[in-house]
């Protein structure tokens, strides 16, 4: 499996700072045999950060990035691409350019909250004029767009820029499910998912409980996950979905003030399990690409990119 969304630049950050060892946070990505992740660095609102996540009062994007980035390639040895999630606290386009330069691959440019930039779903702004401009500069930088967290007018902001460029932008919703299976506002709306398949986008379909549905035991959550990537495909086509974890269980190995919802999928079995889950409905030649064929084509462009 390539897992297309885990926030472990962000707890590799962590871990570092709070000289823990990072091996015991790794483990279960190692037994899992994920073989390729895009592991996050994440930023909220600074309310939300000083609650829950042990950073610098003076924070400095490209030094974390660096740092985490070193940390992470000195440990774990599989397919790796780099995403920063909020991108509010980089100064400018010119610092973005200089993340491209440091391994950068994708941005999603906001969290829930407003920035600079635009808004996630706790209001409903869209791009500011200096977003518009960094989707601007991470276009031309040939920087990987996620589409995950952006309110409707964000999204579609965004989507206008990718249109408006005419080049070939790689661009995914990395962990965002199907509002029509589940209204949530982290959930996509039909006409979104249009528009992201309008763009040759591909769609992630994320197993965080709180984005599948309002049943808590595990069965009715994993039924619920089969659901939206059933949905998925019949929308965007077998070849342009893929699947994200977004697991938090690690968050209690370094003592974040955080109380995730519980993952339907131990870390270590997801991919055997989730397997297990879609084979009643698809073929293996269809699971192969939603587990890791789909993510491996755009790591595979983003790596080329780089050269």
């Amino acid at each position: 499996m390539f897992d297309m969304h885990y926030d472990l630049l962000t707890f590799a950050y962590i871990t570092n700072r709070q000289g823990k060892n990072i091996k015991k946070l790794l483990k279960q990505v190692k037994k899992s045999k994920v073989f390729g992740l895009t592991v996050n660095l994440y930023f909220m609102s600074k309310e939300e950060m000083e609650t829950e996540l042990d950073y610098p009062d003076d924070l400095d994007v490209l030094k974390m990035f660096k740092e985490a980035k070193s940390i992470l390639e000195k440990n774990i040895d599989i397919k790796l691409l780099y995403s920063i999630e909020g991108c509010g606290y980089i100064k400018n386009t010119n610092e973005l350019e200089k993340l491209y330069k440091e391994g950068l691959d994708a941005i999603i440019l906001v969290w829930n909250d407003l920035n600079k930039y635009g808004s996630g779903n706790y209001t409903n702004k869209g791009l500011t004029e200096e977003g518009k401009i960094f989707i601007r500069k991470a276009i031309d930088l040939s920087l990987a767009i996620d589409l995950s967290h952006a309110n409707k007018n964000t999204f579609d902001d965004i989507i206008n820029e990718i249109k408006k460029s005419k080049k070939e932008v790689i661009v995914y919703a990395s962990h965002s499910n199907i509002k029509s299976v589940y209204d949530n506002p982290r959930n996509l709306a039909y006409d979104q998912i249009q528009k992201l398949k309008e763009v040759g986008g591909y769609l992630g379909i994320v197993s965080y409980p709180k984005f599948l549905t309002l049943k808590k035991d595990n069965k009715s959550i994993k039924d619920a996950y089969v659901k939206h990537i059933i949905k998925a495909v019949k929308i965007m086509g077998i070849d342009y979905v893929f699947l994200s974890s977004d697991n938090m269980d690690y968050l209690k190995q370094i003592s974040i003030n955080y109380n995730s919802a519980k993952a339907p999928y131990p870390y270590q079995k997801m991919p055997k399990q989730i397997k297990k889950d879609l084979s009643s409905y698809f073929t293996n030649e269809e699971i192969d690409k939603i587990m890791y064929k789909n993510a491996l084509k755009i790591y595979t462009k983003l790596k080329d990119r780089h050269l």
